[in-house]
């Protein structure tokens, strides 16, 4: 397949929804050759916090020298995201070329059952070999793995798509490391009601060696006792639009990443880092310190200005004397973690909010944290089948935060208008889909 067709061929998959389960990716790989067998594995599970220590983990691997693969989902600005080779996206030519290894693997597969199938029937055998069809992130999934071992990968860094337990990053056969972030309320119908539900979904991908963070005493009781060790938190101790200082297990380290909880997801990262050194890996204390420093995530309390939003890669133009904060808020704990972060950066600006919610999120618990300090907001759909219209969030957000709302037509009408009002912080955030609209190149797939 040519890129185009890659593009079309998962986007029809994507058509037909998600399936969770184990069996059909592990015969999926099974097929490609078991490529994870190849790979030395760091599995990511969490509600918030996943991407971004995914990110820090990648930054110090590479800093130490390896070769790493890094797989997320979704992707933010261009579909490629989701499969990195030291930090850098998949180039069209090399998705298209995997997604197609990866199709013709599932099809050599699914003639096989059928043929099976009419062969048990023919002799009267009494079982059913059953279809194969692989989801989209399944096949997603064995691309990444199957990608990472080809191009020559060390490590794979791999962040759960949904939940942990029946997720399809979950079917490799080992890991060096499980790392939990922190949890809270997110896809309860999937997950369960409770943290003690949802912890126990996430806690299910520790196959041995295992840290997490601080947890709520609910999620705690569940993960304490099945990691190996829990990060002892960071010290902050000072911070700029610029970035944070921090210690941590002894350690004094610099991030480029802003908020408070950035300071306690690289603690958590520097605490896998040490497990992976007590498990044979050879990462110094600089390559640490270095990829802490390094590590860049998109879209997570990502400060704009008129001084940096022309190397960015966003086609936004910020004017003098305003600031634009991109973050992917999506449920309650995000949205804590974004007012926080506005209150300690931006503590006496005039702050107008452009949101973007999907329906099956506790958008109303969301806008009602994240727009405290708020003097208006500016409602938009966002490019999602599961998308909140931008009236109905905007009714919400008028019944439950009771500030003026505007529906607009898109991201960058929202954010125009909000620029063109007197608030000195404009804040774009809610559902990652938000951002593809802003992304340089918006003729590239997404």
């Amino acid at each position: 397949m040519f890129y185009d067709e890659a593009m079309e061929y998962i986007r029809g998959i994507e058509a037909d929804g998600s399936d969770y389960g184990l069996e059909r990716e592990r015969v999926l790989l099974d097929a490609l050759g078991s490529p994870d067998d190849s790979l030395r594995i760091v599995h990511v599970a969490g509600t918030n916090g996943k991407g971004s220590v995914c990110a820090m983990l990648t930054s110090v691997l590479v800093a130490a020298g390896f070769r790493v693969g890094t797989y997320n989902s979704p992707s933010v600005l261009r579909y490629n995201e989701r499969f990195l080779l030291d930090g850098v996206p998949l180039s069209d030519d090399k998705v298209a070329h995997y997604m197609t290894v990866v199709r013709d693997a599932a099809e050599r597969e699914r003639a096989a059952r059928a043929a099976g199938a009419e062969e048990g029937a023919a002799s009267g055998e009494a079982r059913a070999m059953g279809a194969f069809r692989p989801t989209a992130f399944e096949q997603e999934t064995a691309l990444a793995l199957t990608a990472f071992k080809e191009e020559g990968c060390d490590w794979a860094v791999l962040e759960t798509g949904l939940g942990g337990r029946w997720d399809a990053t979950n079917a490799v056969h080992s890991k060096e490391l499980a790392v939990i972030t922190k949890i809270g309320y997110d896809h309860c119908a999937l997950l369960g009601n409770t943290l003690k539900e949802i912890a126990s979904e996430k806690a299910a991908i520790i196959k041995g060696a295992a840290v997490t963070c601080a947890q709520e005493a609910d999620a705690a009781e569940v993960l304490y006792p099945a990691v190996t060790r829990v990060s002892g938190g960071a010290e902050l101790i000072s911070r700029s639009v610029h970035g944070q200082k921090f210690v941590s297990g002894g350690e004094e380290y610099v991030i480029s990443l802003l908020g408070r909880h950035q300071t306690e997801n690289a603690a958590l990262a520097a605490e896998a880092v040490r497990m992976l050194r007590e498990r044979g890996a050879d990462i110094p204390e600089s390559a640490l310190k270095e990829g802490l420093k390094r590590a860049v995530w998109h879209t997570r309390f990502e400060v704009l200005t008129s001084e940096n939003f022309a190397v960015s890669p966003y086609d936004i133009v910020v004017p003098h004397g305003k600031t634009v904060v991109l973050d992917g808020a999506h449920n309650p704990q995000g949205a804590a973690s974004l007012a926080e972060a506005l209150g300690e950066y931006f503590p006496s600006a005039r702050i107008a909010a452009v949101v973007g919610m999907l329906a099956d999120k506790d958008y109303r618990s969301a806008t009602s944290v994240a727009l405290a300090r708020a003097e208006r907001a500016y409602a938009v759909t966002p490019d999602s089948p599961r998308a909140l219209t931008a009236g109905a969030l905007a009714a919400c957000i008028e019944e439950g935060v009771g500030i003026p709302v505007e529906v607009c037509g898109g991201v960058k009408e929202g954010l125009s208008r909000a620029l063109a009002s007197d608030a000195e912080v404009v804040a774009v955030f809610g559902s990652l889909t938000l951002f593809h609209e802003l992304a340089k190149g918006r003729g590239t797939k997404n």
